[in-house]
């Protein structure tokens, strides 16, 4: 008996620093926090979750932010547009129905112009750099007057925009004049009736109904949407591969009062991250393009491209929209030159070569 109760002591005090010890590294690496402490944010997209680049780009984005604060931040996706539809996201997250989104600046027409400077018309075949030339801009402040409804967080960009043909396939800039072309608004509708098509303005969710029902005979997108709108599934001709323009102007944005409600480093965080995730986005676009590829060689859709001397046709008729650009910013009280300079400027830094002189 004389024994056991140092025996007895000793299993107590090992017992009590199992228990103690946990918690106090628990306490020391970050308590769980309180689920009335976590803001609750909400997102809206016209993507479902099942679409490539919510998979590789909107959920881990939105995975990084929550852990980068450590959870404090949980996220609700309203996917597949199920608060509006796409041309909806900017009013949503204005109005406060959302929290933040992604969307193209150029469903919001005459708000954005100044940033349509990225959809001018063989600016770069690299949509990386078209996307660093406008962060470059934002930091320069040539963006700031656009921003005074939202919160402004990031760029991203699509890949350029090729030509998908039907039931035909041009072999001459010549034949491009009158081919019904979707056209998805704003500058870029400028540009398909510059070469000479006909823009016929169709939302990305009617696709495969425009393409079955010969709607359009042109659907003007990055490759990726034969496997987006399951083109591939219906009478389809060929891909000219030449990249018309690029929209670098897709935004993330958030509702100005509740961003401003946020900690700060919060704040800090969601900016950082949709930054570093910008290069997720376009790779996304990169690697959708590349199975694109894929699938159209299976289906027998041919990829081809132009002697040079058609396509310098094709740039001869696009240049003037640059200074057509410039004009119209000019009249609305912009000064467009220095804005295009500029752009063009960080671009041929970059080791581009658009085609504008001062």
């Amino acid at each position: 008996m004389k024994n056991r109760k140092p025996l007895n002591l000793l299993l107590t005090i090992c017992l009590v620093l199992s228990l103690t010890v946990p918690l106090v590294l628990f306490s020391a690496c970050g308590e769980e926090v309180a689920p009335e402490d976590v803001i609750e944010l909400s997102y809206a997209t016209n993507r479902p979750p099942t679409d490539p680049q919510s998979e590789a780009w909107l959920t881990p984005l939105l995975q990084e932010i929550e852990e980068r604060t450590d959870g404090r931040v949980k996220f609700t996706v309203y996917w597949s547009e199920a608060l509006g539809g796409m041309r909806d996201q900017y009013n949503l997250v204005k109005d406060g129905v959302a929290d933040m989104t992604d969307f193209a600046t150029i469903f919001v027409p005459g708000k954005f112009v100044l940033s349509d400077v990225a959809n001018l018309p063989f600016a770069s075949q690299d949509p990386g750099h078209l996307m660093e030339a406008m962060f470059t801009l934002s930091e320069e402040g040539y963006f700031d007057s656009m921003w005074d409804e939202v919160e402004w967080l990031g760029w991203h960009s699509t890949t350029p925009y090729k030509f998908l043909f039907r039931t035909d396939k041009p072999m001459t800039y010549e034949e491009l004049e009158g081919l019904k072309a979707r056209a998805p608004g704003g500058l870029a509708t400028e540009c398909e009736a510059a070469i000479g098509m006909t823009p016929v303005t169709v939302s990305a969710a009617d696709a495969y109904t425009a393409w079955q029902t010969g709607l359009v005979d042109v659907w003007v997108h990055p490759a990726g949407a034969v496997i987006k709108y399951k083109l591939y599934e219906l009478p389809t001709k060929a891909l000219l591969d030449i990249g018309l323009y690029t929209m670098a102007n897709g935004a993330n944005i958030f509702n100005k009062a509740k961003f401003a409600s946020l900690p700060t480093d919060i704040q800090d965080t969601i900016k950082e991250v949709v930054h570093e995730y910008s290069e997720a986005y376009l790779q996304s676009g990169i690697d959708l393009e590349e199975d694109a590829l894929e699938v159209m060689a299976d289906a027998g859709i041919e990829v081809y491209s132009w002697p040079d001397s058609e396509l310098q046709k094709m740039v001869a008729a696009a240049l003037p929209m640059w200074e057509q650009y410039i004009s119209n910013l000019e009249d609305e009280g912009y000064d467009g030159r220095e804005l295009v300079a500029r752009f063009a400027e960080i671009l041929r830094d970059l080791g581009d070569n658009p085609p504008f002189t001062e």
